[in-house]
């Protein structure tokens, strides 16, 4: 891949985010001194229902490939796949020597991910745990504790001669948390007496008042909801919610149910749990939705992927009746406990309107679900708490940033919005009260790359607007075998046979006939001597013109021109 792109900084410290800033997901930041930088978080996106042929975003592969003598390390704050799920990706593009730094659950679920592409090499992992100082690049990093909905989260400081910066990553205040784990304040206030220069802080719930309950309390709505009820729960939730799903085995085993898991992705974070060695639970009260089939409803508690509405999923195949082994109909109780992610509320409704055609009773509120991420009262706790120099609010819309940067201003942090692609360059520790007051901002034009099964690659690449155009437009296939006259006179006769799909064609096919008409109409229009590859501009132009006039359409026209007999 060769470089198109101005070359990274070698200013004494810069930032520059590649993806999270500005939408959610695809988590990849660039922070780097002297010209040698570490990627913090590697996550993959979802590509929105506008793309049609591709269901990954990626970060600029080849920026990453140009620059690779540059990146010496990724160092990784959690397990979720907008943080990890782009390794398999960017990994290739980078040095062979680049280390991945990441905790011990996280990386079983590196492992896990890696696998799967034939690229797991436990030589290039490097382990780390909370408050143990290590190197990582050109800096010193130190990782700090914080709950979310997935175990063996970090925040990350990252020290160099120059200065230093905190990343939070993804982090909510969990005063109860299931696995004993707290939100370490006293390591914050160690940060905050070192000092920080810049912190980048998660802004997903900037515009939420109050402060995100506690998963326990979660639990807790969730067992009064199980316990009323006669029959068989299921309950949806994100597989990597390892938090909740232990809550649950303790709900089934307090109310006399199995655990039932449904769903490839839960036993990936289960099984990675167990052996890190982080989350012991009764395996005697849990079973595979296989082996469950002989249990009476009050026996059951199943925990289903699906909370997105995803096709494939569990519960939207059970909720098509596609399922086998999960079979839904009146009776049964469907805990929806996941927050709905913004752009996927089509397809969960969708899901849920087939549940309900079928009996199931659903149910979909606040009590039975919290957020992974602070809301603004705990934002405001740790500015307090770190007090940084500088601030730069990043992961989440672009109205979320915003709203996180004024936050800031008003607990008199000075503050900076980013975009993806827009590179800060920070002045030296000591020259400035805030390492924005002599701060440099240029923008580079990154490319996203996108992912569909074994095919990746740019939007050109991918043919990500072709693909489109046929979807919305159609498509014409034309066979035409023509001869030339042998008086070698301008007539071009031809026999010619054309099919369509994702056209409209008319009562018994009359649009085809019409463009049929155009077709021989332009052959045989072509003076003798007419280049094949003229007539077949021909015929596309003609016939798209025809296909627009008789159903307002301009269909994607392939045309096959060959040697045949004469009509």
């Amino acid at each position: 891949m060769a470089s198109r792109l101005p070359q990274l900084p070698n200013e004494p410290l810069s930032i520059l985010p590649l993806g999270g800033l500005g939408k959610i997901g695809m988590n990849a930041m660039l922070i780097g001194t002297r010209g040698r930088y570490v990627l913090v978080d590697c996550g993959v996106g979802f590509a929105p229902s506008t793309v049609i042929g591709a269901d990954k975003m990626l970060p600029d592969l080849a920026f990453l490939d140009a620059h690779r003598d540059k990146i010496e390390a990724v160092l990784i704050t959690h397990g979720h796949e907008d943080h990890i799920g782009a390794l398999p990706w960017v990994l290739p593009a980078l040095d062979p020597a680049v280390t991945v730094h990441a905790s011990s659950f996280t990386t079983e679920l590196i492992r896990h991910r890696l696998a799967e592409h034939d690229l797991w090499d436990p030589s290039q992992m490097r382990l780390f745990a909370p408050r143990k100082a290590f190197n990582c690049g050109p800096f010193q990093v130190e990782a700090v504790r914080v709950t979310h909905s997935i175990p063996d989260c970090q925040s990350v400081a990252l020290r160099c001669e120059a200065g230093s910066v905190l990343h939070t990553a993804d982090w909510k205040i969990d005063d109860e948390p299931m696995d004993g784990e707290h939100f370490d304040r006293e390591g914050f206030e160690a940060l905050g007496r070192d000092g920080i220069d810049l912190m980048l802080s998660d802004s997903t719930n900037a515009l939420a008042p109050g402060r995100t309950k506690s998963e326990a309390e979660v639990v807790r709505q969730l067992e009064q909801r199980i316990i009323a009820w006669p029959g068989r729960v299921i309950v949806t939730l994100f597989a990597s919610n390892m938090h909740r799903i232990r809550g649950l085995a303790q709900v089934a085993k307090a109310t006399g149910r199995r655990l039932v898991l449904c769903g490839r992705s839960i036993w990936n974070h289960l099984e990675a749990a167990e052996r890190d060695r982080i989350y012991p639970l009764d395996r005697s009260l849990i079973l595979d939705i296989e082996n469950a089939q002989g249990l009476s409803p009050r026996e059951s508690l199943v925990v289903t992927t699906g909370s997105q509405g995803e096709a494939r999923s569990a519960l939207a195949r059970a909720a098509d009746g596609d399922h086998d082994l999960l079979r839904l109909g009146k009776g049964d109780l469907v805990l929806h406990s996941a927050r709905i992610i913004p752009g996927n509320e089509g397809e969960v409704h969708t899901m849920w309107n087939r549940l309900a055609s079928r009996g199931v009773e659903l149910s979909y509120d606040r009590a039975i679900h919290t957020s992974g991420h602070a809301q603004r009262d705990e934002l405001e706790e740790l500015m307090r708490i770190v007090k940084p120099k500088a601030f730069v609010p990043v992961h989440g819309e672009t109205t979320f940033l915003y709203s996180h940067a004024a936050l800031a201003k008003s607990v008199g942090i000075p503050s900076l919005v980013l975009h993806n692609g827009e590179r800060l360059d920070l002045s030296a520790r000591g020259t400035a009260a805030s390492p924005l007051a002599q701060s440099a901002r240029a923008d580079i034009d990154l490319t996203p790359f996108w992912n569909d099964g074994p095919a990746t690659g740019d939007e050109d690449t991918m043919r990500l607007k072709e693909r489109k155009r046929v979807a919305w437009n159609g498509l014409v296939l034309l066979d035409a075998a023509v001869m030339r006259q042998k008086d070698g006179t301008a007539d071009v006769r031809g026999d010619l046979r054309i099919d369509t799909r994702a056209l409209y064609v008319g009562p018994h096919d009359e649009h085809v006939r019409e463009l049929r008409d155009v077709a021989l109409r332009t052959i045989r229009a072509c003076p003798a001597g007419t280049p094949w590859s003229e007539i077949a501009e021909a015929l596309k132009s003609s016939v798209r013109a025809a296909a627009r006039r008789s159903t307002d359409k301009r269909p994607e026209v392939v045309v096959v021109l060959h040697e045949g007999r004469l009509a």
